[in-house]
This record gives C-alpha cells, sequence and structure tokens, in this order.
C-alpha cells in the first residue's frame, strides 16, 4: 500500500444469510461484509465472508457492527498468521490520523470497527466553519 496517502472508505456493505446455522459453539449467522476503498486514485475493495453469532433480539445496527468486528479479528488473525508485525508504526497512525480529517461522520464508526481509527467514547465533533 502506498505510503503517501492513506485510504478513504467510500462505500460498504453487509448482508446476512437468511437463515441462521447451529455450530458447536451456538447459531451463527454468515455474513458478507464488502468494504471500498479510494486509495491514490486506486479504488481496492476487501469482500470477507464471516461467520458472525446469533441473536435474535439484535438491532440490524448491532448485527452489522458484530460482523464488521468479526471481520477484523480474520483478516487480524491472517495477518499475524502471514508474520505481519502485531502493531502499525505510530507514525503511520499518526498520518493515518491526519488524512482521516476529512472523513464524512456517517464513517466513523465504521473506520473504528476496522481498525482505520482508534474507537472513541463519543463522536468527534467538526469545527465550526469546516
Amino acid at each position: 500500500m502506498p505510503k503517501s496517502a492513506a485510504p478513504k472508505i467510500t462505500d460498504f456493505e453487509t448482508n446476512f444469510d437468511a437463515v441462521p446455522v447451529a455450530t458447536p459453539d451456538g447459531e451463527v449467522i454468515w455474513a458478507d461484509v464488502r468494504i471500498d476503498y479510494l486509495l491514490a486514485g486506486l479504488t481496492p475493495s476487501v469482500n470477507i465472508r464471516v461467520p458472525v453469532p446469533w441473536n435474535e433480539h439484535e438491532t440490524a445496527a448491532e448485527r452489522k457492527g458484530k460482523a464488521l468486528r468479526c471481520a477484523r479479528e480474520l483478516i487480524d488473525h491472517a495477518c499475524r498468521a502471514a508474520g505481519a508485525p502485531e502493531e502499525p508504526d505510530m507514525e503511520d497512525i499518526s498520518a493515518a490520523a491526519e488524512e482521516r480529517a476529512g472523513l464524512p461522520v456517517a464513517l466513523e464508526g465504521l473506520a473504528q470497527e476496522v481498525g482505520l481509527s482508534e474507537p472513541s467514547a463519543r463522536p468527534r465533533r467538526r469545527k465550526q466553519g469546516s
């Protein structure tokens, strides 16, 4: 990935199978997660199918958030299995944070879910006049 630019999320979609399936650890529902990016004039995307623990009382938004966390966990696992360093460089984190300053408020939660930004207890406030 080019170091000069951080990826920007342009779109994402999460689709769930219609029926949960039983596993030895409990019921799961399969989710297909797609995240589209813009990076240095390129349009990479991530597609991953993940099992999500089933809870019939969850809202659609809660289920979607859980699917994104499950996708992140599997991607993190793949990185560790491939020998990638556990944590990114602090300089990379700072540069990525600066690039995300223009991220639309609606996508901030997703950026946190997929590890592009640090979780926060409350939403980032826009400055007046920005």
